[in-house]
């Protein structure tokens, strides 16, 4: 009888644990940046809380690295329902959420404060609307990490000069577009790729935030940092629509606030860190130097009328951004 019961009770048990297993929901999250960058740091800080706060409901399967593709590429395989969610750089937002190129538009945010204001305001909300109902994408969250500063093998002269520079630039329009405004030339090379580009004189420069670029050696190859802070780098975790959906209410809200912490996690990592980064610049050889932006950002602000005017992003946008 004894043996019978225990059957029973195992039987129970084993029935009980296949349950809650069937129970579970998997997240396939993926990642298109380099092994412990900044924005890696951000999937795993997220996945952590998802599965913290959910008591193990909801497991993450996290995919690091370039496994997938660039970030395009995903961005694509996200939109189709081949992945479940996406941590990398607001930027990358461009590709569904045309009007998102304000982001990456120089001298467009004061501080974090105004980064963080935009990507909570309706007007966000207005310009993702389309991603979200048409492509399927929809951002859990957005936040700041770090200003992005210029690499450049060559001293600038006096008056901060970039006219005839071959500056590598992100395929990114809104980037491409600005560095013409401020005389530069820019030129696509993959981000892995730069290193070597300025060490053979490929180009001339590179810029993109320290916490990134240090990884990169970037300062190695060009010794000359100028902290221009032109451009806010941002991140964004975004998830597939129908995936989200399928989720509860109650589970839906853990996913937003989880991924809200990540952002604001990252952007303070990305802080604290920048002058340490900075710092192993300087004994790795480089000069950082302080530079007056003002010629570059007036360089900036006379080149919105035309990227407007172009259709980059809405008429007026720019103006709207300010107010935040």
């Amino acid at each position: 009888m004894k043996s019978y019961i225990k059957s029973l009770l195992l039987g129970a048990s084993a029935a009980v644990a296949i349950s809650f297993a069937a129970q579970a929901e998997t997240l396939v999250l993926v990642n298109a940046d380099a092994i412990d960058s900044p924005v890696d740091l951000m999937n795993k800080h997220f996945a952590k809380l998802v599965e913290e706060r959910s008591n193990g409901d909801i497991d993450v399967s996290y995919i690091t690295g370039t496994q997938l593709g660039t970030p395009p590429q995903v961005m694509d395989q996200l939109s189709a329902g081949s992945l479940d969610a996406f941590g990398t750089a607001g930027s990358w937002l461009t590709s569904y959420a045309p009007d998102t190129n304000i982001l990456t538009w120089g001298f467009t945010f004061r501080d974090a404060d105004h980064v963080f204001n935009f990507f909570k305001s309706d007007l966000f909300d207005d310009l993702t609307k389309d991603m979200i109902n048409e492509a399927r994408i929809r951002p859990l969250s957005s936040g700041p990490t770090e200003p992005r500063v210029v690499f450049l093998t060559e001293e600038l002269n006096e008056k901060a000069d970039f006219s005839g520079r071959k500056m590598r630039i992100p395929q990114i329009p809104a980037y491409l577009s600005l560095w013409k405004a401020i005389g530069a030339q820019p030129t696509q090379v993959a981000w892995g790729e730069v290193f070597l580009a300025m060490r053979t004189g490929i180009v001339d420069g590179a810029e993109g935030p320290p916490s990134a670029a240090i990884s990169q050696r970037f300062h190695e190859a060009a010794p000359n940092v100028y902290m221009t802070n032109h451009v806010w780098a941002t991140s964004t975790i975004v998830i597939n629509e129908d995936k989200f959906q399928s989720f509860s209410p109650e589970q839906q809200d853990l996913l937003t606030k989880a991924a809200e912490d990540a952002s604001r996690w990252v952007y303070e990592y990305s802080t604290e860190r920048r002058e340490t980064v900075l710092d192993e610049m300087r004994k790795g050889g480089a000069t950082i130097r302080e530079i007056d932006a003002t010629p570059l950002r007036e360089a900036a602000n006379a080149g919105v009328a035309d990227v407007e005017a172009e259709g980059l992003w809405r008429k007026g946008l720019f103006e709207a951004v300010q107010k935040y």
